[in-house]
């Protein structure tokens, strides 16, 4: 069988980012270790709203463990999936340090590995601060949300983003992604 998607190698959808999550829970529970996990952006976006085939990398932040134990299973879990390098994201450590609170919510609990994820409007509020061009995917995820949340103003824009993120953090950038995301769901957010 040959694989007609070569340029995906390392991509994970939603089942196989279920698959990964179900090996890690095994390989915890040999090793007799719990383990909380937080993810964010793509990965997140892939298995809860069904809007991106696939993502990339899983943008996490770990529980309190057995480091070295878990990087060991990790290295695993990477060669067993034939992942690519970065598959696990830390990254998000760095924005997660303007966030006023955390407000998160269950959204897997296997038997020794509990998946965490942002309600929503923080990860809106977090999508806006990226603000990042092409080929990141924070526009269509702020739209997607928006809608779903079926915020129509941008004073409800703003006041969600506030919740989590002081309005000092807005730049030119900022406003112009918000701009631009009024227009796309057809409202005037000048």
């Amino acid at each position: 069988m040959t694989n007609s998607n070569s340029n995906n190698i390392g991509l994970m959808d939603k089942d196989k980012l279920l698959e990964i999550f179900d090996y890690l829970n095994e390989r915890l529970k040999e090793n007799l270790l719990q383990l909380e996990i937080t993810i964010y952006g793509g990965s997140i976006m892939t298995m809860v709203y069904d809007n991106r085939p696939a993502t990339k990398d899983i943008d996490c932040v770990f529980g309190n463990t057995n480091t070295k134990l878990l990087d060991n299973i990790l290295a695993q879990t990477k060669f067993i999936f034939n992942l690519s390098e970065g598959w696990i994201n830390e990254e998000i450590k760095e924005p997660l340090k303007a966030i006023l609170r955390e407000d998160k919510e269950t959204y897997k609990v296997y038997s020794n590995l509990k998946i965490l994820k942002p309600r929503a409007e923080q990860l809106l509020a977090m999508k806006i601060l990226a603000a990042r061009p092409e080929p990141a995917k924070d526009f269509v995820d702020a739209f997607l949300l928006c809608k779903d949340l079926g915020i129509t103003t941008k004073n409800e824009l703003l006041t969600i983003f506030n919740n989590y993120i002081p309005l000092t953090l807005i730049g030119e950038r900022q406003i112009n992604f918000i701009k631009y995301l009024g227009k796309d769901l057809g409202y005037d957010w000048e």
